[in-house]
């Protein structure tokens, strides 16, 4: 086996973060858009996501983030619980959020550490972190992608004191309560270097923009990260 394959190869079971994201209100999409447009949309995404699973960390060429997408619901999963493939799992969650909400998208997720097994030739995918961030990301009451305990945890074991993109313990609005959880923020909602905020005024119309095609008890969730946004640029101390 030549040096760059070995390199490129992943386990099928491992230790890995793994991402759940589910596309709100795509049964209304379906119902509302022609067949052509939600392909298109989705052809869109999925290069979008190609994108940012491509970013290159370093004088490493290995692929550290991988992807599965069925219907309304993208999984991404890291390589392994290295330093390497938890920044690039976390630009690759972050830039897809962001791309997702300037393409007026909206979209609830979650992240969740554990064993998983992806065997992509069997089309086998399943482990405890893909049920805990399922089963989190049903609880959320906001556009964006929070952390379950068992990401948390090995975050904090691997991580260190190195810069990785989170907002913590941020009072994320859940379905009856709130709680404090790490978040995933969306690339261009950081807005602590000069000239961001072209780019994080644009994502905060984006997601104001929503209001035209959402009413009742759903705009909640607009007001929700209308909030969410406005307050990154002023989380300094809270960025990690």
């Amino acid at each position: 086996m030549s040096e760059n394959k070995a390199i490129d190869e992943w386990k099928v079971t491992t230790k890995r973060f793994v991402a759940f994201i589910d596309i709100m209100g795509f049964k209304d999409m379906v119902a509302r858009k022609s067949h052509n447009e939600i392909y298109k949309m989705m052809i869109k995404i999925d290069d979008r996501k190609a994108l940012n699973e491509n970013i290159k960390w370093g004088d490493r060429e290995e692929k550290l983030v991988s992807s599965t997408t069925y219907s309304d619901s993208i999984m991404i999963y890291s390589k392994d619980n290295s330093l390497e493939s938890l920044r690039s799992f976390v630009c690759t969650v972050s830039g897809l959020s962001d791309d997702l909400l300037l393409e007026g998208i909206p979209h609830k997720g979650a992240f969740a550490f554990g064993t998983m097994t992806l065997d992509k030739d069997k089309s086998i995918y399943f482990g405890q972190p893909l049920i805990d961030a399922y089963l989190l990301q049903e609880e959320i009451y906001f556009y964006g992608i929070i952390g379950h305990a068992s990401a948390e945890l090995e975050i904090s074991n691997i991580a260190d004191g190195e810069h990785v993109s989170f907002l913590k313990n941020y009072p994320c609005p859940l379905k009856g309560s709130i709680s404090n959880h790490l978040v995933i923020y969306p690339m261009d909602a950081n807005i602590l270097k000069p000239g961001d905020k072209e780019d994080s005024e644009k994502l905060m119309k984006a997601v104001r923009d929503l209001r035209y095609n959402t009413s009742g008890h759903l705009r909640k969730y607009i007001d929700n990260t209308e909030n969410f946004l406005s307050i990154i640029g002023n989380k300094k101390k809270n960025i990690i």
